[in-house]
């Protein structure tokens, strides 16, 4: 969205951004097993050398030290390429930091590298009609991560010999082991937001309010491709418009190791490319602000979720527009977003690939169909607020609060915002389990707009099986770990949160069915049959009573055997009565309180049977004369009989 208070929302929150502050509350996960490379890698020497000082930071316009990555993800054990500017021409020093708890002290140092002989880079172009900035500098260092050091969020921070500092940001991922959790990192959001170089007079990103410099294709300033190929503005992690992993995603990332889960990393460039990643995994999370999605990310996430992988959306905003991902100039996959807002202006004749919100035409994919809930504004900043708004709590019977202590109409301060979700009545909802949707919370705000609006956190059981969760607000996580100073940590947020990813790490037991074929076809007074199958999951064990609606008249149907516990026939006999035609079969499975279907076609032709034609229709013969008609058989349903 076009955010013309952004700026000074979240300046608050980028002075306080590299606050290092004390310990909250240990949440006990008993559940996760004790000794996973997270609660390892956690227990090595930490330290706040990462954190780079306000006065030591590098600037775009003066571009002291500013860097990029050759791509926003690597497997462990792979090389990543650093491109480094540094001017006027001085050495420098690359120290490589994994991101985490580290007892309170946010990272732990991996690697130190140089001295380095840096030197000035070339100014980077701008493409004239799209307003895309591509800068190609030359490699400066290239990195070999090593295969033991663990997955997570890694930054390699930059000094040169004057003591200016930036980063470069890149997640190290874990291709050959699989977590209980991915944390999916929402690089194209950082990217959209991105107006490097910041300085007041050509950087570009895909919105007007930040976008300086000549007008492009958009009809304003800002472009309608932006590439990772060039830094990020301000400390080199985008924390200028507040679009950074510090400020919304790395409480998450502190509480989440420190509570000892086994989570792995990826980005949302590793969903686009292999969006059956996802199916590996129990639960995978959105965190912050992730609004950014291509066609592959969404129909990725649908399809998790339609095999009972569990859906984490810490955040809010997500999903809201759908972009492409096109090849840099030199051809490099997956490095340049593209986001016209706009069908008419976007030159694909694709319609499910235009690049526009995700609810509207041609597209019409609402994200609540998704998460539950969907953007509905931005809250309005005042030195009161500071543009965030207190959690009003909604059906806190629900399994989520379990343990908690809310009440309906308790509230947590200063967590709702800067932007909000909540459920549309004009738009369909996901499927579920009947009478597992619900809504959390219903939160007041007030919109930047100056109207009044709510936000709501929801929940729903897929009929996967799968449980998704949308907490509605980008500021969740700030009651998790008070990293940043913003002091609204809430140990009831903590507890909804350790229940959230309990229930994705120990899903309950239950089960999944399926049946095969997806189609018969009979004749009508014949019989077909389907396979039926039970999965188990979290070691369901009982036995599953299947039924069957929506035969047609005349027809019946029987399992065998029945109840079942891992597999069963459908037998359906059909009568010479029954109608021709196509009919959807539900196949129910019922154990104790657990129910779940699936559905299978039946097409029924008629009976066997024939028609007769004669021709001509008419014949002419003078009296005691002869004539001839041509008499045709037409078989139906299969007819193979003579005819007397």
């Amino acid at each position: 969205m076009d955010r013309e208070l952004l700026q000074t929302r979240v300046r608050r929150s980028v002075v306080i951004s590299l606050v290092l502050t004390g310990v909250f509350l240990y949440v006990f996960v008993g559940a996760v097993a004790a000794q996973n490379p997270i609660v390892v890698e956690n227990g090595q020497p930490g330290t706040s050398g990462w954190m780079i000082p306000f006065s030591s930071t590098a600037t775009d316009s003066q571009g002291q030290i500013k860097g990029y990555a050759s791509a926003t993800s690597v497997n462990k054990g792979e090389n990543i390429t650093f491109y480094v500017s540094v001017q006027p021409a001085q050495s420098y020093v690359i120290d490589i930091y994994r991101m985490g708890w580290y007892q309170g002290l946010g990272g732990r140092l991996m690697q130190h590298i140089g001295s380095l002989n840096g030197s000035p880079q070339p100014i980077c172009p701008t493409d004239a009609t799209t307003g895309e900035i591509e800068c190609n500098w030359a490699p400066a260092y290239i990195l070999n991560t090593q295969t033991s050091w663990t997955s997570g969020v890694y930054l390699a921070q930059l000094t040169n010999s004057q003591g200016f500092q930036n980063y470069i940001e890149f997640v190290l991922r874990d291709d050959s082991r699989v977590a209980a959790l991915l944390y999916q990192q929402p690089v194209t959001t950082y990217q959209a937001y991105n107006d490097y170089p910041f300085d007041n007079q050509t950087g570009k990103s895909l919105y007007a309010f930040n976008s300086y410099g000549a007008t492009t294709v958009s009809g304003g300033a800002n472009a309608v491709k932006v590439s990772f190929d060039r830094p990020y503005h301000g400390d080199g992690t985008g924390n200028k418009w507040g679009q950074t992993f510090f400020i919304w995603e790395f409480p998450f990332v502190r509480w989440m190791e420190k509570s000892g889960y086994d989570v792995t990393y990826a980005t949302d460039i590793d969903t686009h490319t292999n969006g059956g990643m996802l199916l590996n995994y129990l639960g995978i999370l959105s965190v912050g602000h992730d609004e950014y999605w291509s066609r592959p990310m969404y129909d990725a996430f649908i399809a998790a979720r339609d095999a009972g992988v569990n859906l984490g959306f810490f955040s809010a905003n997500r999903s809201e527009w759908q972009t492409r991902l096109e090849s840099s100039s030199i051809g490099v996959s997956n490095r340049v977003v593209v986001c016209y807002r706009n069908a008419p202006l976007d030159p694909i004749t694709d319609p499910t690939l235009k690049t526009v919100e995700w609810r509207d035409p041609p597209l019409n994919r609402p994200e609540q169909t998704l998460a539950g809930v969907q953007f509905v504004n931005q809250t309005l900043w005042t030195p009161q607020t500071g543009g965030y708004y207190p959690y009003v709590v909604a059906n806190s019977g629900n399994w989520v609060y379990a343990g908690t202590g809310f009440e309906d109409g308790d509230s947590v301060p200063g967590i709702v915002g800067y932007e909000a979700d909540r459920w549309f009545s004009q738009y369909p909802s996901p499927p579920v389990v009947s009478g597992t949707y619900t809504l959390l919370s219903n939160s007041p705000f007030t919109t930047s707009a100056n109207t009044s609006d709510f936000s709501n956190a929801s929940v729903y059981q897929a009929p996967s099986g799968a449980w998704v969760f949308a907490a509605g607000t980008i500021g969740w996580s700030w009651a998790l770990d008070n990293f940043g100073g913003h002091n609204v940590l809430d140990t009831r947020i903590q507890q909804t949160t350790t229940n959230v990813l309990n229930r994705f790490v120990n899903p309950a037991s239950n089960f999944a069915i399926a049946a095969s074929p997806s189609s018969q076809t009979v004749t009508a007074g014949g019989a077909r049959s389907y396979s039926v199958a039970i999965s188990p999951t979290g070691g369901f064990s009982g036995q599953v009573t299947l039924s069957v609606s929506g035969l047609p008249s005349g027809a019946n149907g029987s399992f065998s055997p029945n109840p079942a516990s891992s597999s069963a026939t459908l037998s359906v006999t059909t009568s010479t009565s029954t109608l021709a035609g196509t009919y959807t079969l539900t196949i129910s499975g019922v154990s104790g309180g657990l129910t779940h279907s699936t559905t299978v076609a039946l097409v029924v032709n008629g009976p066997p049977d024939f028609l007769l034609s004669a021709s001509p229709s008419s014949q002419t013969v003078t009296q005691g004369g002869t004539t001839t008609y041509n008499v045709t058989i037409t078989a139906i349903g299969g007819f193979v009989g003579q005819v007397t």
